[in-house]
């Protein structure tokens, strides 16, 4: 969720909208116990199909033996669990887009030393889990893998892209370079937070 919080505030303000709202629910679900987002069928195929997203992964790589990463990280500023440690110094995230059109757009994303990944939430949260892990290079890898037919809706139209696209093409990997500096914002933002939650939310809930 790190994302949630790492976008550039307005004006004078010290932290952004979409950090306040995250931390509102973020109280919410402490105070209470109840869970806001519970999934939808995005994220559940993800779940689903991840081991053989992995696979796929390993496969257009070459890195051999890779199963899904069950271990949990966590330091005084972030935590989570990345889905594939490779190696000594690898930490890779797999995402698998609902469908091709969601994958291309994806996919046709040009790397600059800026804009290393086409989807900055993920650029913010592989450099929370190199902070966590301690390792020293990143990898986001956009796997396409068939939907499981029980997740379609009304509408939806089920397409056997494992069969009629190549391997190769249903993989796109973008490096992300570990900077120290990314992870020096990504701490003191959430000192930032911390301090909001003590000044404002715990008090306008007391």
């Amino acid at each position: 969720m790190v994302g949630k919080i790492m976008s550039d505030p307005k004006g004078n303000n010290l932290l952004p909208q979409g950090a306040i709202s995250y931390l509102q629910d973020w109280f919410y679900e402490q105070s209470t116990g109840d869970q806001i987002f519970k999934g939808n069928k995005y994220t559940k195929k993800g779940w689903e199909v991840e081991d053989e997203a992995i696979d796929d992964y390993a496969k257009v790589t070459g890195y051999a033996g890779l199963v899904k990463n069950e271990q949990f990280y966590g330091n005084d500023f972030t935590e989570g669990t990345p889905d594939v440690l490779v190696g000594d110094d690898l930490v890779t995230d797999i995402k698998a887009p609902w469908e091709l059109r969601t994958f291309e757009k994806y996919a046709k994303h040009i790397p600059t030393e800026k804009h290393p990944a086409p989807n900055a939430n993920y650029f913010w949260q592989l450099q929370a889990y190199m902070l966590v892990t301690g390792r020293e290079r990143a990898e986001l890898a956009y796997v396409l893998r068939n939907t499981p037919k029980q997740l379609l809706s009304y509408g939806d139209r089920w397409v056997d892209y494992e069969k009629e696209i190549p391997l190769e093409k249903r993989v796109k990997i973008f490096v992300v370079p570990r900077s120290n500096s990314h992870i020096a914002r990504i701490e003191n933002r959430v000192e930032l937070c911390r301090d909001y939650l003590r000044e404002t939310i715990i008090p306008e809930n007391s």
